[in-house]
C-alpha cells in the first residue's frame, strides 16, 4: 500500500508499506522504501530512499487527493 506524507518543510513523500518486512529482516531496520526529495523543497530531486518510521512521526500523513499534481508526477507512484 502507497501512503501519503507531507513533511515540516512542505516537501511531499511518499512510502511503501509492503517494503517494511524486507528492511526488517534483511538489514535489521524499521524503514520503507519511499520516494523523497534529496534536497529540500526542489522536487526535481525526488528519488528512491529508505524512510525510517521513527522519521515519519514527523510528517503528517495526507490523502492522495491533497498531494499536489506536480508532486505526484515526481513521485511517481
Amino acid at each position: 500500500m502507497i501512503l501519503y506524507y507531507r513533511e515540516k518543510n512542505g516537501d511531499y513523500l511518499a512510502i511503501d508499506t509492503d517494503t517494511n518486512r524486507y528492511y526488517m529482516t534483511t538489514l535489521g531496520k524499521d524503514h520503507y522504501e519511499g520516494r523523497a526529495t534529496a534536497i529540500a523543497s526542489l522536487i526535481s530531486s525526488v528519488c528512491t530512499t529508505g524512510i525510517s518510521r521513527t522519521y515519519l512521526r514527523t510528517c503528517k500523513r495526507v490523502p492522495k487527493q491533497k498531494v499536489p499534481r506536480k508532486w505526484l508526477r515526481a513521485i511517481g507512484l
